[in-house]
C-alpha cells in the first residue's frame, strides 16, 4: 500500500507521524487476520474494501450531483463482477468487470452520465486486485504463502520509501506529478523489498533468492508506479487525498494505490507459469 510512505510531506509533524503508525497498528492485525482467514471472512472484507474504494472514486471523479448514480453504477458492477467470480471463477469475474465497465463508456456517450470513462477505469483498477486476492489465497499453488509475500513486499516498499525520502531527500523523482517523492526513497523501497525477497526464501521450501530478489525489485517499481499513477489522478482533479477515512493516512485509495497495480501482475505470472512466484 504505497500512498504517500514514498512521498512524505516536507515537514510532517509529530501527530501526523503518530497517527500514521497508530492507523497501522488496526489495519495491518486486520488484514492478516482477514487473508488468513480465507473463505468466506476474506471475502466479505473484499467486498468491503472495494465498496470504501468505488465510495472515494465517485467523490473524486464527479461533482455531488451526480455521485449517487456513480456510486451506484460502479457498485453494481463491482458486485456482479466478484459474484461471477466466485461462482465461475477468474476469467468470469474479469469478463464481467470489462463488459461492464465498456457498457459504462457506452451509457456515457449516449447519457449526462458524469464522467463515465473515469467511472470504468474505477471498476478495472478495483475489480482486477480483488479477485487477484481472491484467486491467489484459495485458488492458487501456494497460494497463502504467495499472497502474503506480495502483499509484504508492497509494505516493506512502503517502508524502505518513507524512511529513505525522509532521512536521505535529493533529487525528485516525477515533481511534476508527487513534487516530494525523491530517487533516495525508490531506491530504499526496493532495496527493503529485496531484503523481504531475501527473508522470505530462507522460510519457504524451494524458494530461490536468486530469482526472488529480482522480483520483489521489479514489484517495487511498480509499486511505486501505481502510487505515481494515484497521485496523478489526484492532481488532474485538484484534490490532495482521496478521502479522510483512515487518520494519517488518508484515504484508503491512498493505501492500497500500490496493491492495485502488483496484485494482478503477481496473480497473473502465477496463472500464465502455473506455479507460485515462490517456486520458481
Amino acid at each position: 500500500m504505497t500512498g504517500d510512505l514514498g512521498n512524505p510531506p516536507p515537514k510532517p509533524g509529530r501527530s501526523d507521524l503518530r497517527l500514521r503508525i497508530i492507523s497501522s497498528l488496526v489495519m495491518v492485525p486486520a488484514a492478516a487476520i482477514t487473508v488468513f482467514a480465507g473463505g468466506p471472512a476474506l471475502q466479505l472484507g473484499v467486498a468491503l474494501v472495494c465498496g470504501l474504494m468505488a465510495w472515494e472514486w465517485g467523490s473524486l471523479v464527479t461533482d455531488r450531483p451526480g455521485r449517487t448514480l456513480a456510486r451506484g453504477l460502479v457498485f453494481a458492477v463491482l458486485a456482479l463482477s466478484l459474484g461471477w467470480m466466485l461462482l465461475r471463477g477468474p476469467y468470469e469475474g474479469v469478463a464481467a468487470a470489462i463488459v461492464g465497465a465498456l457498457a459504462i463508456i457506452v451509457l456515457g456517450r449516449f447519457t449526462r452520465l458524469p464522467s463515465a470513462p473515469w467511472l470504468a477505469v474505477a471498476i478495472i483498477s478495483i475489480a482486477m486486485p480483488a479477485i487477484a486476492i481472491l484467486w491467489l489465497r484459495d485458488g492458487a499453488p501456494l497460494g497463502l504463502e504467495t499472497l502474503i509475500w506480495a502483499l509484504a513486499t508492497v509494505v516493506l516498499t512502503d517502508i524502505g520509501a518513507y524512511v529513505a525520502g525522509r532521512t536521505i531527500g535529493g533529487p525528485k523523482l516525477l515533481p511534476s506529478v508527487s513534487p516530494s517523492k525523491t530517487w533516495a526513497g525508490l531506491a530504499g523501497g526496493v532495496t527493503a523489498s529485496v531484503v523481504g525477497a531475501l527473508v522470505a526464501a530462507s522460510l519457504v521450501e524451494g524458494a530461490n533468492p536468486w530469482v526472488l530478489a529480482p522480483i520483489a525489485a521489479l514489484l517495487a517499481i511498480v509499486a511505486q508506479i501505481g502510487d505515481l499513477m494515484e497521485s496523478a489522478v489526484k492532481r488532474f482533479f485538484h484534490v490532495k487525498d482521496s478521502g479522510k477515512l483512515i487518520p494519517g493516512h488518508g484515504g484508503v485509495l491512498d493505501r492500497v494505490d500500490g496493491q492495485v497495480a502488483v496484485l494482478p501482475l503477481v496473480a497473473l505470472a502465477v496463472h500464465l507459469t502455473g506455479r507460485s512466484v515462490l517456486q520458481w
